[in-house]
């Protein structure tokens, strides 16, 4: 069974790079694209502090203000959509938390 995964990531080249190393895991339909100003990414996770994947712990502020600074600013810019197979999953987990990428929290 395929499962579609979006992962939020700060630059359009850090959701490329994600992408490419993906890859090798047969990702299908991958496709990177900004993320529209008005859109809720609430509630987005650092997968490397949701899984066991990273040392990086995840902060009350990373849950309520994802990828934004004091000013509002956004920082997470760029979405990476593609389907997996589920046998890869915590594969494809690894590798998008390896490239700082960040998850809707039930996804994880």
């Amino acid at each position: 069974m395929t499962k579609h995964i979006e992962a939020f990531f700060e630059t359009e080249n850090d959701a490329e790079s994600a992408k490419a190393d993906l890859q090798e895991l047969g990702i299908e339909k991958e496709l990177v694209e900004p993320i529209p100003e008005e859109a809720d990414v609430l509630p987005i996770v650092p997968v490397a502090g949701s899984t066991n994947v990273g040392g990086a712990g995840i902060s009350y502020d990373n849950i309520v203000h994802p990828g934004q600074d004091d000013t509002g600013k956004k920082h997470l810019t760029h979405v990476l959509h593609f389907y997996l197979s589920d046998e890869h999953f915590d594969r494809a987990i690894e590798k998008i938390g390896k490239h700082s990428g960040h998850m809707n929290e039930k996804h994880l």
